[in-house]
């Protein structure tokens, strides 16, 4: 677990350092004794294509942010659906005789243990087997002949229903733990950063200090929205949504902390 967290920083860490490497490079070629007369004879370049390019870096970033942010949101109302799909099924054993309803209830409970345990496994992309064998275990008690025939239709019918729900939940949840943006993507993001600071330094030939100084403060910039988007590639590593929601129902007294 450290030898991840390790190399997730350092990847971050990573990534910023190659952004303020990138000015160092694009200064030094512009002011190069050998290659620097080829950047220097374009002193016509305009100013607006900064705003052109900064402009498309910008909404290339907006939109690429506003994906990894969905899929944190998408994992938020997964967690919270399984949750309610797994109060559901303590509500109907609650209302079963307790013959049948303790068995059901024993196995939800179970289940939500082994759910909220599997948290650390999730940030790996992974999931615990535990949890998977105590859900088919719980589906096979929650579907079977006895508890179904000592049923009525309607807690047959929330029976599956919830089932259902909490199961289709935690299939996406486990979905959306994989998810980690698409390299593409973080490709075309450090291009256009790129770009935008090579025009930057296109446009103050004139003076190397203002050149040098515009250039890290648009690579701060970028290292700024790099460094947002990068923390939540994944909802569950870094700022990871939380297994509250279903960790309550173990425990009552969090969710009247929460009122």
């Amino acid at each position: 677990m450290f030898s991840q967290e390790f190399s997730y920083i350092g990847l971050l860490l990573l990534g910023i350092l190659a952004t303020y490497a990138t000015v160092g490079l694009i200064f030094w070629l512009i002011n190069s004794p050998r290659i620097g007369h080829v950047f220097q004879s374009l002193t016509n370049v305009s100013p607006q294509l900064v705003a052109i390019i900064g402009l498309l870096f910008g909404l290339y970033m907006a939109f690429f942010a506003n994906d990894i942010w969905s899929i944190r949101d998408r994992a938020q109302s997964m967690i919270l659906e399984e949750a309610d799909g797994l109060r559901g099924l303590l509500d109907v054993a609650e209302s079963l005789p307790a013959e049948s309803g303790a068995p059901l209830a024993v196995a939800v409970r179970a289940y939500i243990g082994a759910a909220v345990r599997e948290w650390p496994l999730l940030a790996q992309g992974g999931s615990s087997p535990q949890a998977r064998e105590l859900l088919r275990q719980l589906s096979r008690l929650a579907l079977g002949e006895t508890l179904l025939g000592r049923s009525s239709a309607g807690a047959q019918y929330a029976l599956t229903r919830n089932l259902e729900k909490a199961q289709s939940a935690r299939y996406h949840r486990l979905a959306l733990s994989q998810r980690r943006g698409d390299p593409l993507k973080w490709f075309a993001v450090a291009c256009l950063g790129t770009l935008t600071l090579l025009s930057v330094g296109l446009v103050h030939l004139d003076n190397w200090r203002s050149q040098l100084a515009a250039m890290l403060m648009y690579a701060s910039a970028i290292s700024v929205g790099f460094t947002a988007a990068y923390l939540e590639r994944s909802p569950f590593q870094a700022f990871a949504v939380s297994a509250r929601p279903i960790a309550e129902l173990l425990d009552p007294a969090l969710g009247l902390e929460r009122r």
